[in-house]
């Protein structure tokens, strides 16, 4: 459970907040579990804060600063974290169905299982980032930066891919069924299509052209 004395800081306001972790950088602020919904944390920094399974569903969360943060199954569901930083969180089972990530740096973040259905990812930063068995089902990934990110067994049917950045990024066992945007092109940029789930027209180009991406 969260420190009382924390949450109390932070429902304070940016000013207090902010100037509590400039003054007191040893404190890893403990916020397990809070109940944060709908507030609005406008360039709070939670850097290195323990948020593990609070509640920050509807929040208000643009330019917050989430780096390495624990995020572990955070409810996020509808909140906005535009142009947020959450450079290496721990998202592991982060729940962000719906969420608006837009131009947000999710570098090196950990998304392992984290439940991204529907969520704006416009423009986001996901260079070498986990998002093994990560649910993307609708995600608007228009523009967004997947560089060399690891998407094992994950489901992006009906997301939007258009003028994404994959190179380099691993599609093993990924379902690509129905994805929007997608192109020979495109995918070719890929680091491996390995029992990846596409379309079989899509398969049989990318099988010609490019059949090394389908093998170990």
């Amino acid at each position: 459970m969260a420190k009382s004395e924390h949450v109390d800081i932070l429902l304070k306001g940016l000013e207090v907040w902010n100037k509590f972790r400039r003054t007191r950088p040893e404190i890893q602020p403990d916020l397990r579990e809070a109940d944060l919904s709908g507030y609005d944390f406008t360039q709070m920094d939670f850097s290195h804060t323990d948020l593990t399974g609070a509640d920050l569903s509807d929040a208000y969360l643009f330019r917050a600063n989430f780096t390495e943060a624990n995020l572990s199954h955070v409810n996020f569901t509808e909140a906005d974290i535009i142009e947020a930083n959450m450079i290496k969180a721990n998202l592991t089972k982060a729940i962000l169905i719906q969420a608006d990530l837009s131009s947000t740096g999710v570098i090196r973040a950990d998304l392992t299982d984290a439940d991204l259905s529907q969520a704006n990812l416009t423009k986001t930063s996901l260079p070498w980032a986990n998002l093994t068995r990560s649910n993307l089902i609708k995600a608007n990934l228009y523009m967004a930066d997947l560089r060399e990110a690891v998407l094992l067994e994950a489901d992006l049917s009906e997301a939007n891919l258009q003028e994404a950045s994959i190179t380099g990024t691993d599609f093993t066992s990924a379902n690509l069924q129905n994805t929007k945007k997608l192109s020979i092109d495109l995918l070719s940029k890929a680091k491996t299509l390995y029992e990846a789930k596409l379309s079989l027209e899509l398969k049989e180009q990318m099988e010609i052209n490019y059949p090394h991406l389908f093998s170990r």
